[in-house]
């Protein structure tokens, strides 16, 4: 083990110490009891600075995606009208890069907020903040890696897809094992909340970057 003892509070530096240590514990021993231990150490500072930071680091990266001729996936050149006309390349380009300050936070809250809705009609009884942690243990982590895995020189296509979809399925059955741990389930009462909030985030998350880039696309001029 590592860190205080349960009943502890850890400061805020200790906390963001521990935090690459715990991702790693998480991702390599996918249990609920992991997960029942980590839940303890929940606090919203750790979640708020979590979210911030991985907004950035993503945003910041996905910027150099765009800068850097062989990052993948690329970022097209619009030479037409309507969606390829440049303007609307640019403004998604900018939605999917520096927008990703905003929608990640976004997006996070709003499954978690689907998720907890959920789970409280399958007789789920955990803490929102347990919740929003333990799924920050395993989210942090793969949305780095893929953020980083963008920027690979000419491979970086490929496993940019393939690892996110593999992060996805793997997101899926540890975030199973997290709302066990946090929400008191059995795995099959766990399952079905998971795979529905993972279902309806698809056409959010799609009609939230189409938000984005209308929004880049209106301001287009000053930037």
């Amino acid at each position: 083990g590592y860190g205080p003892a349960q009943g502890e509070r850890r400061s805020l530096r200790d906390a963001i110490r521990q935090l690459p240590e715990e991702y790693f514990f998480v991702i390599r021993h996918p249990s609920s009891s992991v997960f029942i231990a980590e839940k303890e150490k929940a606090d919203w500072d750790s979640v708020r600075v979590q979210l911030l930071g991985t907004a950035v680091i993503a945003g910041v990266l996905g910027l150099l995606s765009m800068v850097i001729p062989f990052a993948a996936p690329g970022n097209a050149q619009g030479t037409g009208n309507g969606i390829q006309s440049p303007d609307v390349v640019h403004a998604l380009n900018l939605s999917t890069t520096v927008g990703l300050i905003v929608f990640i936070p976004v997006i996070f809250f709003i499954g978690s907020g689907i998720l907890r809705l959920l789970v409280r009609g399958f007789g789920g009884d955990g803490s929102f903040l347990e919740q929003c942690y333990t799924t920050l243990l395993f989210l942090v982590p793969f949305g780095v890696a893929i953020s980083v895995i963008r920027l690979l020189p000419f491979i970086g296509g490929f496993f940019f897809w393939f690892g996110g979809l593999i992060a996805l399925v793997y997101g899926v059955v540890l975030q199973i094992l997290a709302t066990m741990a946090v929400h008191h389930l059995t795995s099959d009462k766990a399952t079905p909340p998971v795979i529905i909030t993972a279902v309806i985030l698809i056409p959010i998350t799609i009609l939230l970057f189409a938000l984005l880039t209308f929004i880049f696309a209106l301001i287009n001029p000053i930037l």
